[in-house]
């Protein structure tokens, strides 16, 4: 093969659709392709080639839509594909364009596969046919699958509850004395004793029930076990994943879990013991520490291991929400403990209250870079006059704590330590109705915000009361919806790449991508306005989706994409701050475009596309008018 020939074939290889073709097919390549260099401003495709796909080796093409809006740059080893393709269908949630029109915008030299060439490829390799005849939804899926590969055999993530368990369990009877419970367990060498009545698991008993409900509480250690027991369970399946259990451990700050079948079978029992022999650090450690954290300075502790963490979560390849919910856990535990804190140094709280946690933490969304947004929903009987000092140096205790381990404060002072988020529930049912009825800009700014609580310590009846008027009220207020939808299509995703720079529109080029602005919180904000217009109380942007699609919001196919193109950036973010981690550097959302390869360009595009379809989609049922 002549040198140019060889040129050419090993800038093809280093192509991403071309990439795990086999050598002698990108041997041959060459000699089919015809290479064609464009000046500036000449049509494109050029009149006189017929059908193929291009190849981009120089120089930069402008693709933009019937109405002149930019929708891509192309510039070396981007192709475009010149030939019928097949539609993703039209379904609720997806916008449908018209066919781009292309211009040569810089001196390009290209090259060109000829249309049957082409399909002689997409029948041959499947590999290198997936590139094309998949739908963007079903190219993030493969993604995600790609990005989750590489994990440890031995890693949390691989093994089930049932490898885990380490023995049969032992059993007895909720009737029989306290006495005769304590006997067994000593003589079974375990800390947790299973009540079985008619063959069902009614109750559970440890050790510490035995100290604390028994012998500290005055019982008599001849009452019947079921005087002390534990009713209510959290329990798992066999066929989970230790990872799985391990959220169950740490969101619920528990140290045994009955495993239960799908037939209500009992299975055995899981102990806090048994992962951690699997897996030595986790989250459940850190729970652990700071529930148990007597002052600051170790919760501080605890907030500073959030990064290695999130690391070693990335490393073992822990999915989206399960890293996400791992790491709340965490957050959450360092919360409620600083509520108790709180509450040993200033005496008790005068009325009953609500600690809820907003955006990201809120949803269970949080990675270890994050500020704190919270607030305050406080008892009827609360007085401004009489209660508002406490309250007041309560919430600076707690969001000082927080600081203190990590979580920066909010740049808006969206936290309890507003006396506007220290409210009581006809208070914040007041503030919510303003935002709904009147729905200015900053009122729907602080609305996305705070349509994310979540009770992380206190009273949950607080906010179930508040969420039983607002919500209603949201449902029904339809221009309050088409505010908050003017809001979830304030920023524009980008269109993808070109050279090392992220192409946001015309004008705007971003030498970093920030993944939080340019990804997660688009897809956020279009779920929150989702579950609003339903009325319906998920909170994780996932489940949003999800409900939201059973509940006819959006088609089934939609919703999948967004959930996809929501994994992948949500993964893509913690893989970057784990690498920062491990490199010493401080935590940000914003990626080089250099640290990107050919295919996970790739996969960000086909993930803006699906965002910017739905983003299209939504003008028309909310009844948003103009153009981006």
């Amino acid at each position: 093969m002549a040198a140019e020939l060889w040129e050419i074939r090993d800038f093809i290889a280093e192509v991403p659709a071309f990439a795990e073709l086999p050598g002698k097919v990108l041997d041959a390549l060459p000699r089919r392709l015809t290479v064609r260099y464009l000046r500036r401003g000449r049509p494109f495709p050029p009149p006189d080639a017929e059908p193929g796909l291009w190849i981009v080796r120089s120089g930069a093409l402008a693709v933009r839509e019937p109405d002149g809006r930019l929708r891509e740059k192309l510039g070396e080893t981007d192709l475009y594909l010149d030939a019928p393709q097949p539609t993703e269908p039209e379904a609720r949630g997806e916008d449908t364009a018209e066919t781009p029109a292309v211009a040569v915008v810089e001196d390009s030299l290209l090259y060109q596969l000829p249309l049957p060439a082409f399909e002689d490829l997409l029948e041959a390799h499947p590999v290198f046919a997936w590139r094309f005849e998949r739908s963007r939804r079903e190219r993030l899926e493969r993604a995600l699958s790609e990005l989750g590969q590489g994990g440890r055999p031995e890693a949390l993530m691989a093994a089930t509850v049932e490898a885990l368990r380490r023995r049969e369990p032992i059993t007895a009877s909720p009737a029989i004395p306290i006495r005769q419970g304590a006997e067994i367990m000593t003589e079974a060498q375990v800390s947790a004793l299973l009540l079985v009545e008619d063959e069902r698991l009614v109750g559970l008993v440890t050790d510490r029930d035995l100290r604390r409900r028994c012998l500290a509480a005055g019982v008599s250690v001849d009452s019947p076990l079921r005087e002390i027991m534990t009713e209510s369970l959290i329990t798992v399946a066999p066929t989970s994943s230790a990872f799985e259990a391990s959220l169950l451990f740490s969101r619920h700050n528990i140290h045994h879990l009955p495993v239960v079948a799908e037939d209500g079978a009992l299975v055995g029992i899981l102990s806090t013991s048994d992962l951690l022999r699997h897996q030595g650090t986790h989250s459940i450690h850190l729970v652990r520490d700071a529930m148990a954290a007597p002052d600051l300075e170790a919760i501080a502790r605890v907030g500073s291991r959030l990064p290695d963490l999130e690391a070693q979560l990335v490393a073992i390849g822990a999915e989206a929400e399960p890293l996400g919910e791992a790491m709340v856990t965490v957050t959450d535990a360092m919360t409620r403990r600083l509520t108790e804190l709180a509450e040993q140094a200033l005496g008790p709280a005068p009325v009953d209250w609500a600690w809820a946690a907003l955006g990201s933490q809120g949803r269970r969304e949080q990675t270890a870079f994050t500020d704190q947004d919270n607030a305050l929903i406080l008892d009827e009987a609360f007085d401004p006059a009489q209660h508002g000092e406490w309250f007041e140096r309560f919430a600076q205790f707690v969001t000082e704590g927080l600081a203190a381990a990590g979580l920066e404060p909010c740049p808006g002072e969206t936290m309890a330590t507003t006396p506007d988020w220290r409210q009581s529930v006809a208070g914040w049912a007041r503030t919510f109705r303003d935002w709904i009825e009147q729905p200015e800009p900053h009122s729907i700014m602080l609305a996305t915000n705070f349509f994310d609580m979540r009770v992380v310590a206190g009273r949950d009846s607080l906010l179930d009361a508040l969420w039983g008027t607002v919500r209603p009220l949201a449902r029904s207020n339809t221009i309050f919806q088409r505010r908050l939808a003017n809001n979830a299509l304030a920023i524009r995703m980008p269109l993808g790449f070109f050279r090392r720079l992220v192409v946001v529109d015309d004008e705007q080029h971003d030498d970093r991508l920030d993944l939080k602005r340019y990804g997660l919180m688009p897809i956020a904000d279009l779920a929150r306005l989702h579950a609003v217009s339903l009325g319906l109380p998920e909170l994780h942007t996932v489940r949003r989706l999800q409900a939201a699609s059973a509940a006819g919001g959006l088609s089934a196919s939609a919703a999948a994409g967004l959930v996809d193109a929501w994994r992948l950036f949500y993964v893509l973010r913690a893989r970057h701050q784990a690498a920062q981690a491990r490199r010493g550097e401080p935590l940000d959302n914003r990626l080089d475009p250099d640290r990107l390869s050919g295919l996970e360009r790739d996969h960000l595009r086909d993930a803006f596309r699906v965002v910017d379809d739905h983003q299209r989609w939504v003008r028309a049922p909310f009844d948003v008018s103009g153009t981006r």
